[in-house]
């Protein structure tokens, strides 16, 4: 069994910059949750989750979900009559899911080799510009 501990994962700027996903918990449901709460606004921390679920006598699969969850905080300013700034309101979230579906009859060599294929198509350019320029792949 995996330990649950902190995350540390770069972002997308030029330069990439560590944050520290810390632990939140795990729930009733084996749902691990993280969290970066270095932006201070606890509605605009970006959340991690990831859960591994055992076959059932009807499916023999395991079945894993991740999902990453960014939300962006509308743009304030303090130009009530008051002079003072209102709070922060979620503007809206950008969200990633990866779901898995792992017979348990599978063998070791073929989860590696799948989960590479995964890993290196999110990495190309097909995916990169569909999710940096929104380009649809012509046919």
């Amino acid at each position: 069994m995996t330990t649950f501990n902190n995350l540390t994962l770069s972002d997308g700027k030029a330069t990439p910059v560590s944050h520290t996903f810390g632990t939140v918990n795990v729930d009733g449901e084996g749902i691990a949750k993280w969290v970066d709460r270095s932006g201070g606004i606890a509605l605009g921390f970006p959340r991690i989750t990831f859960v591994v679920r055992e076959p059932s006598k009807g499916a023999r699969n395991y079945k894993l979900n991740a999902r990453v969850t960014m939300p962006v905080l509308e743009v304030t300013s303090p130009s009530t009559s008051t002079g003072i700034q209102p709070a922060p309101t979620l503007a809206y979230n950008i969200t990633f899911d990866m779901s898995a579906s792992l017979p348990e009859r599978s063998t070791l060599a073929e989860r590696k080799d799948a989960f590479a294929y995964m890993k290196n198509f999110l990495a190309n350019a097909v995916v990169t510009n569909g999710v940096e320029n929104f380009e649809p792949i012509a046919g």
